[in-house]
């Protein structure tokens, strides 16, 4: 049974609305706009593509003016991450939290710096807020690697104890694990395509700092932020 095309575009649009809606959806939309107009202007050098990249950058660094408390308060309930299936993603994960709360204070000071709200320079404040994410990623990656690694192993337990289980049981949970892989794999994507332009923004002497092209950026920069809104549509809807 075919779906009316119309009901398709308002489901799309009542979609869109709702992840508008949130802060945090919101951001990850804006962040696909900036690094598609950095793409776009890296490879037809027209100016204004980037000058409207740069616009929208500045406006998400504002906006992150507001998201220490709703970290704080994620981290808190984190906790020491006692629901992780193990020791290695527990560790990994607060260091994820601590560095990921770190990095707003060094972010607003380097904002303000700019801004001539403070009499300091910027750059340091702009390097520690980097290696923070930077360091946010490394763990990210860790972690999600660990967790894919558990993921397969207790894919082959179950394929151990098949005549313990019943079929439609197995199918679901077969079907579920996969469905999880799959999630994390993506993550892992993400995570390593913004490592790549975080070390690209340390200090020129690190790894490849600085020696990304303009369209390279911005296609990591899609590419990631893609990923993201991706996941986020399938944790909202079942495959």
């Amino acid at each position: 049974m075919f779906r009316n095309p119309h009901l398709n575009v308002m489901m799309s649009l009542k979609t869109l609305s709702i992840m508008l809606e949130s802060h945090n959806d919101r951001d990850k939309v804006l962040r696909l706009l900036c690094y598609t107009f950095k793409l776009i202007g890296g490879i037809t050098k027209d100016g204004k593509y980037s000058k409207l990249s740069d616009e929208l950058s500045e406006c998400r660094t504002t906006l992150r003016l507001l998201d220490d408390i709703p970290m704080l308060i994620y981290s808190l309930s984190y906790g020491l991450g006692k629901k992780e299936p193990d020791t290695y993603m527990q560790v990994c994960g607060v260091v994820v939290n601590v560095l990921d709360q770190l990095y707003y204070p060094f972010e607003h000071v380097a904002w303000a710096a700019d801004k001539g709200l403070l009499s300091q320079r910027s750059e340091m404040w702009w390097l520690a807020s980097n290696v923070c994410w930077t360091l946010s990623l490394y763990f990210n990656i860790a972690r999600s690697l660990r967790y894919l690694h558990l993921l397969h192993n207790h894919s082959k337990h179950m394929d151990l104890r098949d005549s313990l289980i019943g079929e439609d049981y197995k199918q679901g949970e077969t079907k579920k694990n996969l469905r999880s892989q799959l999630l994390e794999l993506l993550s892992v994507i993400r995570y390593m395509c913004d490592f790549i332009l975080a070390v690209h923004w340390m200090p020129e002497s690190f790894l490849w700092a600085g020696r990304l092209k303009q369209w390279q950026i911005g296609a990591l920069g899609t590419a990631s932020s893609l990923l993201s809104l991706m996941q986020i549509c399938a944790f909202k809807e079942p495959f």
